[in-house]
């Protein structure tokens, strides 16, 4: 997709989901710096993308069609290069991870960072996120939350590649998104209806693929593995979808 800033790839899967990678470089100057950036864009690529959807969609469905608004973002970090000393760069990967602590989010229209001293004062406490789970290495540095993951290659040939990283949330995001969408039926009183291919075994062997370690999987890509499913809540919220969907 031509996005104005970043490549765009847009997925479509058969169930009827849509999802939107978008992979932008930066060099902020500030943690600070890139969690301002981060909240401010969400905004406005979130609003790209539903006239994206609802332009694609428009051309396909009856007139009068509501298209969804796009319901979640997360966010992946690759550092690349990095100024911090040997003893920061823990707190820096935290703050990665979950740049909330960093900016003042009240007004969603007008987020606006902490300032030097909330950020330094965070590193001097070294400051880590409860909820966050590490997957790191001898090669590696990675850590995954709820809403961002960060990783660092201390070995570039060794270790995993942001396309790897990038494929597993793919995979995550997608039944995450079907589970919360049956889940939301569910609420709303109404029986959740999925295609027939769709429905109890397709969310049954998603289940067992991603919860389960492959032959050929590496130690690297299985220790990231049960740290995205562990922060991402994914494999309870399955297993609820999965079995409002039995027969």
């Amino acid at each position: 997709m031509d996005h104005p800033s970043a490549r765009a790839v847009l997925y479509l899967y058969a169930c009827g989901l849509a999802l939107l990678h978008l992979e932008q470089a930066r060099r902020p100057d500030t943690l600070t710096d890139l969690a301002v950036w981060r909240y401010r864009t969400y905004l406005d690529d979130r609003a790209w993308t539903g006239r994206l959807l609802t332009l694609l969609l428009d051309a396909v469905l009856p007139p009068g069609t509501v298209c969804p608004e796009p319901s979640y973002v997360l966010s992946v970090y690759e550092l690349g290069a990095h100024a911090f000393p040997p003893e920061q760069l823990p707190t820096a990967m935290q703050l990665l991870a979950t740049p909330s602590v960093l900016v003042d989010r009240r007004d969603p229209t007008n987020i606006v960072g902490l300032g030097e001293d909330a950020e330094q004062a965070l590193f001097t406490g070294r400051w880590e996120h409860p909820d966050a789970v590490e997957f790191s290495g001898a090669v590696s540095m990675g850590l995954a939350g709820w809403s961002g993951i960060a990783y660092h290659p201390l070995s570039t040939e060794r270790a995993l590649t942001t396309g790897e990283i990038v494929d597993l949330e793919l995979d995550v995001q997608a039944l995450w998104a079907v589970s919360i969408h049956v889940q939301a039926l569910i609420e709303a009183g109404q029986d959740p209806v999925m295609h027939g291919e769709y429905r109890r075994s397709c969310l049954a062997s998603a289940y067992s693929r991603l919860t389960q370690s492959g032959p050929t999987e590496t130690v690297q890509h299985r220790l990231m593995r049960k740290a995205i499913l562990a922060t991402s809540e994914l494999p309870e919220r399955l297993a609820a979808a999965r079995d409002a969907l039995r027969p």
